[in-house]
């Protein structure tokens, strides 16, 4: 009998044919058979509710039916030792034998790939399936599961390289925004700053200028004032003098007359214009607005029918101009004055541009192309 034999026999031995586990406090009734205490005190009680002819006191026995008294069961400590060293023997475990025909799992079938016993072998469902020992199919699949592992083992190497690398990425990326914001902020501290001193600058350059002129303007209308009060008292003079009796009137006409002729009178002046040399200029205000900046080609198919456009498209040729535009504004377009705002909150269609230079005394207008020559 070899050792896996001897194991099988063992195990039998060991195991209760109740719960067809190994024995757990093995008792043995008076016909000689063993089983786990709590198993055939089961028994028994699901006995007491069948009918029968039975003695008082006894049952029968679940293997041979024999009639045993209850008060007979004697513990069996060698069955109980033998169950514990089935237990821990490593070939009698209970994934190692067939859990239908409780037989070793011998060989491993490749189609089902799983262990069978020796019946599993010829039973109808793995008779004609390829059948390997046990011990081979370990040597097999234990290749193929170190080629695997080794593949797998190379696949987490590449893949934590690029866990590293985005996890690198993600920090540099979160460092480059955390610079750019930083670098916003100063840059707009700055230009607070720059408009802060800008606005003082201009409204001190404003104020000097106002002074000036409010000074000059002031001196030249106290001077008139002055004039004024002169002329009218001198004329209230000669129109007294050219009152009085003939005689009277020729008389002292010398000094008369030399008062009115040594008279300085300011000569007359137009009134200066009002035009402010401190110009409201916001920096960056250029920058800003020529983000907003579009080229402007005429587009033959939508252009004015007055407008002439060669295919080159660098000379234009307009005959006249429109009879009515939305807007047009010929002042005020250089010195940062405001336009106009449009009420209407949204339009049907796009707006389109219009430009006049003015009415052409040929009858033509032309637009030409300035061309900038840069010299390298």
């Amino acid at each position: 009998m070899d050792a896996v034999e001897l194991a099988r026999k063992l195990q039998e031995e060991a195991t209760c044919s109740i719960c067809l586990d190994y024995f757990t406090d093995p008792v043995m009734t008076a016909c000689g058979h063993n089983f786990c205490r709590e198993c055939i005190r089961l028994s028994w009680e699901k006995a007491k509710g069948k009918k029968g002819r039975r003695r008082k006191g006894s049952f029968p026995c679940p293997e041979c039916r024999e009639m045993s008294p209850q008060r007979n069961l004697r513990p069996n400590r060698l069955l109980t030792k033998v169950a514990e060293m089935a237990r821990q023997h490593p070939g009698l475990q209970k994934r190692d034998l067939c859990q239908v025909h409780q037989e070793p799992l011998k060989l491993f079938c490749e189609e089902d790939k799983s262990p069978i016993c020796v019946v599993c072998r010829e039973a109808r469902e793995h008779r004609l399936h390829r059948v390997l020992p046990v011990e081979e199919a370990v040597q097999e699949y234990k290749s193929k599961l170190e080629a695997d592992m080794e593949c797998l083992r190379e696949e987490v190497v590449k893949t934590e390289k690029m866990q590293a690398q985005w996890e690198q990425a993600l920090a540099e990326w979160q460092a480059m925004v955390k610079e750019r914001r930083t670098r916003i902020l100063v840059e707009f501290e700055k230009m607070t700053l720059l408009l802060v001193e800008e606005e003082r600058r201009l409204l001190q350059a404003l104020k000097e200028e106002e002074e000036e002129t409010t000074s000059r303007l002031s001196e030249r209308k106290a001077s008139l004032d002055q004039q004024s009060h002169t002329l009218e008292m001198l004329l209230l003079r000669l129109e007294d003098r050219s009152q009085q009796e003939p005689l009277q009137m020729l008389q002292d006409m010398k000094d008369t007359l030399a008062s009115k002729d040594s008279l300085q009178v300011l000569c007359s002046e137009a009134t200066p214009p009002m035009v402010l040399r401190t110009v409201c200029r916001v920096p960056g205000q250029v920058e800003v607005l020529r983000g907003f900046q579009e080229d402007v080609v005429p587009d033959p198919a939508s252009a004015y029918p007055y407008l002439l456009l060669y295919e080159s498209r660098q000379r234009r040729y307009l005959s006249c101009p429109p009879e009515g535009s939305a807007l047009c504004s010929k002042d005020s377009v250089s010195d940062g004055s405001h336009l106009h705002t449009y009420s209407q909150a949204a339009f049907p269609g796009p707006l389109q541009p219009f430009f006049c230079l003015g009415a052409p005394k040929s009858g033509q207008m032309v637009i030409s192309t300035v061309t900038v020559w840069v010299k390298g």
